[in-house]
């Protein structure tokens, strides 16, 4: 990387290698007091800038414009992580290696991680929580095994072989291990740990007939790292995590309070806060349990006027066999100047005519969407709705 031209300050995006070479490369941007940025393409065409590139064939190309200069405002950051898009579009979180420090301590003593174990993580690194958990297993001395799932039975023979104590999945991965035909239980497996997506009763339960070890739920962001672990909800959070609000027995945002400053946006200076507000409704149980509840949706802007969405959310997901709504804005194929609200409602047994029963009972103050239907909702690669996906869908739909 020096031989290229990386200097301290800079950003270094990692797109082309996989598994083991992302973490190799971010180790070698850190000799050079670089950022590094794990990403699935490179920035420019994510999120519109330039950086040091590390592509496919491992060579490292410099920017083509000088967006990436050295900055003061990222003297404290060691990583940026694109979010996922699923609620707008995608931004670099800025990770400060401070955070990554208390991330890792985290999940070691949550985890009960030491240098002795060996940690698989068969989940995309260009992610944060798959990032996340591999780094922190690195930075614990662990041995990592970061090699990509491309097919499911070698994943599943390492699970039975006992070559890990620890595993990071996301839930459709877990999935499709569960359904590989067999039956072996590994007694050396002490966590599989399955983030960045919920877990079901009913993919616990195939997961731990299959394998013979249940499944441990983690639960963080993109800005913050993990910050729970556990056997129930999303678990309880980690050392060095408090929870704000809400209180014990009660439901609402969750809020944290954290070891380490969340440092915001790449290129959206803010003052760091070690306070973050998730976005997440909760039930948090007397025991200290937290549940997740339901994603708050940003204000919609609909028409040069911001609306709230979560009525409309609510009503289409009482549409008997809907399993998921995805609201969001589009520009209109026939009016230039305006905008169409958009529903796509996910649903094998979704009846046409219960959708337009649902529509018109609608108050007259709420806007009736354009809604598209489908079996599934578009997904990423950690089960998160995929938005750029469904726009897609939903403009072919449109204009269909």
């Amino acid at each position: 990387m020096s031989s290229a031209g990386v200097y301290p300050g800079c950003v270094v995006a990692v797109s082309g290698p996989q598994g083991a070479d992302i973490l190799a490369a971010a180790l070698a941007a850190w000799r050079l007091d670089a950022i590094v940025m794990p990403c699935h393409r490179s920035p420019d065409s994510e999120i519109g800038w330039t950086a040091f590139h590390v592509g496919s064939d491992r060579t490292v190309q410099p920017p083509r414009s000088p967006s990436c200069a050295a900055s003061t405002s990222l003297a404290t950051t060691a990583a940026l992580h694109l979010t996922s898009g699923s609620t707008g579009a995608p931004r670099a979180a800025r990770r400060g290696v401070a955070s990554i420090l208390a991330e890792a301590e985290g999940y070691a003593k949550a985890l009960s991680l030491t240098p002795v174990d060996s940690v698989l993580v068969p989940v995309p690194l260009a992610h944060s929580f798959g990032w996340g958990v591999a780094m922190s297993a690195l930075l614990t001395g662990c041995a990592v095994d970061a090699e990509p799932l491309v097919r499911p039975t070698p994943v599943a023979r390492k699970l039975a072989a006992g070559v890990a104590t620890v595993v990071a999945l996301t839930a459709p991965l877990a999935l499709v291990l569960a359904e590989v035909p067999g039956k072996s239980a590994n007694p050396a497996l002490r966590h599989v740990l399955v983030g960045a997506s919920p877990v079901s009763d009913d993919l616990d339960e195939a997961f731990s007939r299959r394998f013979g070890t249940t499944l441990t739920r983690g639960y963080g962001s993109t800005e913050t790292g993990g910050t729970f672990v556990g056997e129930r909800g999303i678990g309880r959070p980690v050392p060095g995590v408090e929870v704000v609000s809400p209180r014990p027995g009660e439901s609402g945002e969750l809020r944290l309070l954290l070891p380490a400053p969340v440092e915001g946006y790449f290129g959206a200076p803010e003052p760091p806060s070690r306070q973050w507000s998730t976005g997440d409704l909760v039930r948090h149980d007397h025991d200290g349990v937290v549940h997740f509840a339901d994603r708050i949706r940003p204000a919609l802007r609909h028409n040069g006027r911001f609306i709230d969405a979560r009525y409309l959310e609510h009503a289409l997901r009482g549409v008997p066999g809907v399993d998921a709504v995805y609201l969001l804005t589009l520009p209109s194929p026939t009016a230039p100047d305006s905008d169409t609200l958009c529903a796509m409602v996910a649903g094998a047994a979704v009846a046409r005519a219960d959708i337009e029963t649902c529509l018109a009972g609608l108050p007259a103050d709420v806007p009736v969407p354009h809604v598209v239907r489908c079996d599934d909702l578009p997904r990423d690669t950690v089960g998160k709705p995929d938005r750029a996906r469904i726009t897609t869908l939903v403009q072919e739909r449109m204009t269909a």
